[in-house]
């Protein structure tokens, strides 16, 4: 599944950024949910999805949706974060998160930007 989202933007750039403190929770978040899709814990994987995009493969399980979506893996390159909003890029991927009350989820994965301002997405979106 493909989802054609807006990047994050110039809104986010008026929302102002985090500095290097507030980036490892958000590393974290990333860190664990690749390392769950390498190893084949889908289970673990879809735990640290934000709902919207762990209920996109509806009636499927969200476990055989991560399967096949062939989210590429890879060693966290750069961190952005803005508020409750984050990029996470690794040399192969782009993951997008956000801050809600059980910690940071990922909104989308294996992101692949296509212009400026346009991310197409295996998984959920920006």
């Amino acid at each position: 599944m493909i989802v054609k989202a807006l990047a994050f933007g110039a809104c986010l750039v008026l929302a102002g950024c985090t500095g290097a403190s507030g980036q490892e929770p958000v590393k974290e978040a990333a860190g664990r949910f690749l390392g769950a899709v390498a190893s084949g814990d889908h289970r673990s994987a879809c735990a640290l999805l934000a709902s919207q995009a762990r209920e996109s493969w509806a009636p499927e399980s969200c476990e055989h949706g991560l399967a096949a979506a062939k989210v590429p893996g890879g060693t966290l390159e750069t961190t952005s974060v803005w508020s409750e909003e984050a990029q996470v890029k690794t040399a192969r991927d782009t993951l997008f998160l956000h801050e809600s009350s059980a910690g940071w989820l990922i909104t989308g994965a294996g992101c692949r930007h296509r212009n400026e301002q346009v991310y197409d997405c295996a998984v959920g979106g920006p």
